[in-house]
């Protein structure tokens, strides 16, 4: 199947109102534009994957760049999904608590019209909003960057972002681009102002004559273990392979906190459902 005709089909199976960049990036495409640059073109690539889908047509390697991008974001929706699921139950039941257990009050008089609406609308705000963000997979989620400054609270967030930064560092260094060449684009697609700051002074570091695991680990992009893998790698001539490895170390630890995020945020839920009950 051609990709214009693949991006047709896959457009027609998303809601309506998600399908005209496909569209677009598919009439690109069918126009004679390579789909790097047609997909960054319409907003349904971001600048990482159109330059790691750029090496891979270059090289000949387009179908093994797609999957490893594929892989990449199905596991990540899978998070995001998972966390969706689990909250879905015990956040109807919250709603249906603030709607239900009121209106004794507000029969009797002792709860006001306006108050009643009130409360309802500021929770069904709260809850549209988290809705959004958990479902925002696409749009940058921008992490307050106070919390990175926290050992304890920070920590998850700091072996997320670098999960995702070393992810992409390795698949366009894999595929072809130079460190140089890869860094700034692995630093850009960061979510915090804070770690784009930080991490973009790797590439100078790197120019200046630094060791690329020497580097990454002084900008706090690899912790002792990570370091010790890449070090490794780099003296042996095996840096993309050691770099993958420590994508995947780092994934695992990541699934392990979002098990446990997963499994406690809807417990944390069923806690103020009981909360309400007993305030009423």
């Amino acid at each position: 199947m051609t990709l214009d005709r693949g991006l047709y089909q896959w457009a027609e199976q998303l809601p309506r109102h998600k399908r005209i960049p496909f569209q677009m990036t598919a009439q690109q495409v069918q126009s004679g534009q390579t789909l790097a640059a047609a997909g960054l073109k319409s907003g349904v690539l971001q600048p990482w994957e159109s330059r790691l889908l750029e090496i891979g047509s270059v090289h000949g390697r387009l179908d093994r760049v797609l999957d490893e991008l594929a892989t990449y974001h199905e596991r990540a929706t899978g998070w995001w999904n998972r966390l969706r699921l689990r909250l879905l139950f015990p956040g109807g039941i919250l709603v249906l608590g603030f709607l239900v257990l009121p209106l004794p009050g507000l029969i009797s008089g002792q709860v006001s019209v306006n108050t009643y609406l009130l409360q309802n609308l500021l929770l069904a705000a709260a809850l549209l909003g988290l809705w959004g963000r958990l479902g925002a997979r696409q749009r940058r989620r921008q992490f307050p960057d106070t919390i990175l400054r926290y050992k304890t609270l920070g920590k998850p967030v700091w072996q997320y972002q670098r999960y995702r930064f070393l992810h992409r560092l390795a698949c366009l260094y894999n595929a072809g681009v130079t460190m140089l060449d890869a860094l700034p684009i692995a630093v850009n697609s960061c979510d915090s102002t804070l770690l784009r700051s930080r991490w973009s002074m790797i590439e100078t570091a790197v120019r200046q004559g630094s060791g690329i695991s020497e580097a990454l680990h002084r900008h706090a992009a690899l912790d002792e273990t990570g370091y010790a893998l890449v070090h490794s790698g780099e003296a042996s001539g095996r840096l993309g392979e050691m770099l993958d490895h420590e994508t995947r170390r780092l994934g695992q630890i990541v699934d392990l906190w979002l098990d446990g995020l997963v499994n406690w945020l809807p417990r944390l839920a069923y806690i103020l459902v009981l909360l309400l009950l007993f305030s009423f």
